[in-house]
């Protein structure tokens, strides 16, 4: 036990680590145009799943169908409280918790992940959909990061130092997100991020693998 306190005093040095346990949520998004008719739908769509499903230990897919009247401008998700003005939600906000998820109308492609790091207290959640109107196709994606830090445990002050090395798994955000535009321009087609917003600090020592399209955010729309 003794040895354990000095190893455990040890970490806390080294890392700086809080004895405040903390526990955040971030969110993020990027939206994704694509010029074209409804000739390269299944492209697209392939293209979207087979890029995200690389970097998901989990995913679930749902293909819809497009409207009958394609709309002449295009959707973008919403994020709506599932209990709208019920005393749950505001019993859920009142002890820091977030009640808003994301939807979209009219998706014909709707994708859903959830994964944690295990002994680093991080989870990830994406949800990407793909609406399409007249003239092309918005993929929109939402992302949120969640993260339990400082404590005087072995485990809290071991994910410290792990963070300290290599950043945390916020990384895969950014990461993956990029990794859609370029898959989708390889094939050629007309593709820009419309609006975006990734934070600044979502970086770490590996995220040069691909270069970030936008980390304040670009509020230019359609």
């Amino acid at each position: 036990m003794k040895y354990c306190a000095l190893f455990a005093l040890g970490l806390l040095a080294l890392t700086g680590c809080s004895s405040t346990q903390k526990n955040s949520t971030e969110q993020a998004y990027m939206i994704i145009d694509i010029k074209g008719d409804s000739s390269i739908r299944e492209n697209v769509l392939d293209t979207v799943v087979e890029t995200v499903q690389e970097s998901m230990d989990t995913l679930t897919v749902s293909r819809g169908i497009p409207p009958f009247e394609l709309p002449e401008k295009p959707t973008r998700f919403k994020l709506v409280n599932p209990y709208g003005n019920s005393g749950i939600g505001a019993l859920v906000q009142s002890h820091g918790g977030m009640v808003m998820i994301p939807t979209c109308q009219d998706p014909i492609l709707t994708m859903k992940s959830d994964d944690s790091t295990e002994g680093f207290g991080e989870s990830t959640s994406f949800f990407i959909c793909v609406v399409q109107y007249q003239q092309g196709y918005h993929v929109d994606i939402y992302t949120t990061f969640n993260q339990s830090s400082g404590g005087i445990s072995i485990d809290a002050m071991s994910a410290s130092l792990a963070r300290s090395l290599v950043g945390d798994t916020s990384q895969i955000i950014p990461r993956t997100m990029k990794r859609i535009e370029l898959a989708l321009s390889e094939e050629n087609y007309e593709t820009r991020v419309v609006d975006s917003y990734i934070p600044k600090k979502w970086k770490g020592a590996f995220i040069d693998e691909t270069t970030v399209t936008a980390t304040k955010g670009d509020n230019s729309k359609l």
